[in-house]
């Protein structure tokens, strides 16, 4: 079964709407453009967890269902402002504040018809 990724991020993620889309230019001047595919909106959304990492804090819970879906395991994530959808996030860089507290910054990436 399909997981939900139900973690605090820091407020100020950014995300990257993009459209799919085709475009032909002619000799004098016209232009034909149109959508690829039935899904032409996807979405990249760049998250960011501060924390601890010992057991019972939420980071290592992070790191382990980031570990889990291996980065090309789909999991559910509702975006700020958005509907839930499936993404997926392929690698992380953590990065070492001092006595046990680490920045863990990923990217998750929309997919479409993913298999869990």
């Amino acid at each position: 079964m399909a997981e939900t990724f139900t973690f605090d991020v820091e407020v100020g993620t950014d995300g990257d709407i993009s459209q799919r889309t085709w475009e032909n230019e002619f000799g004098d001047g016209m232009v034909q453009a149109g959508g690829i595919g039935i899904n032409t909106k996807s979405q990249v959304w760049n998250l960011l967890h501060t924390g601890e990492d010992v057991p019972g804090e939420e980071l290592p819970e992070l790191l382990a269902f980031l570990d889990r879906h291996e980065g090309y395991k789909a999991f559910r994530y509702t975006p700020p402002g958005e509907p839930q959808g499936w993404y997926r996030a392929n690698g992380y860089k953590k990065k070492a504040l001092g006595m046990n507290i680490y920045t863990v910054t990923f990217t998750v990436k929309q997919v479409f018809n993913p298999r869990p």
